[in-house]
């Protein structure tokens, strides 16, 4: 039994942003990828969630960064189960340049979901997934419980089409550059985000209002609070270096 995974990925002209440097957004991407590859060698990829009427679901991620890769960069990322708990389960991350060093890290928490009753699913029955639990974490400071932000809001608009993913919902990715999106051009040249995080509280649906507000807690840490039709959908924090 293979506990740990890498899987190979090449950083795209479209996955850069005027540095040419890998965006917060093209790591989450490649993080879930990784996910998704390594619960499919696990057995419990989407095939066989979709036989048991579930879906995982993303509710904390961490992400921090020494160095962002460059466009046309290969690397490689590294991926596992931390451990496995009675209605959550924690999955960790390690970036790898082509040197092989490492460039990054991340740690997440994630659900399953029963489609059919609309509740959790009790992890503690799935023993084949226990038996992947690594017991190796990756961040000294795990991913958290944000607390509620009151902040200045900065961006609202209403939810189209682009955002919407198979679940029917805004995809996760699409708030991470909600949050990213607050910052000017001059703070992207002078400074680099150190640590990401990101809670998930609420799904948004097509067509919902959705607010954005940050607040600077201290210099260079800032925490948000998204929100559709005023009640809470995620909060996050960003800090830079």
């Amino acid at each position: 039994m293979i506990k740990r995974r890498s899987y190979p990925f090449a950083i795209q002209p479209q996955e850069v942003d005027f540095r040419h440097r890998a965006t917060v957004m093209t790591i989450g991407n490649v993080l879930l990828s990784a996910a998704i590859h390594n619960a499919n060698d696990n057995g419990f990829g989407l095939s066989r969630l979709d036989e048991m009427q579930c879906t995982w679901a993303l509710i904390r991620l961490a992400i921090e960064m020494d160095e962002f890769p460059c466009q046309y960069d290969e690397i490689t990322v590294e991926t596992w189960v931390e451990k496995v708990e009675q209605l959550m389960t924690t999955r960790n991350f390690l970036i790898r340049n082509r040197e092989g060093e490492i460039v990054g890290k991340a740690s997440s928490h994630w659900i399953m979901f029963d489609l059919r009753t609309r509740r959790l699913k009790d992890l503690s029955s799935l023993e084949e997934l226990r038996q992947y639990a690594d017991d190796t974490p990756v961040l000294k400071e795990q991913p958290t419980k944000l607390p509620h932000t009151e902040g200045v809001v900065v961006d609202s608009f209403k939810v189209k089409y682009s955002a919407i993913d198979v679940n029917g919902h805004v995809n996760s990715l699409r708030y991470i550059e909600w949050i990213c999106n607050c910052f000017s051009l001059e703070t992207y040249r002078t400074k680099s985000i150190k640590r990401f995080e990101i809670n998930f509280l609420n799904e948004i649906l097509f067509d919902e209002n959705v607010t954005v507000a940050i607040a600077e807690t201290q210099p260079d840490d800032f925490h948000f609070e998204i929100c559709k039709n005023e009640k809470p959908a995620c909060r996050a924090r960003v800090i830079f270096s």
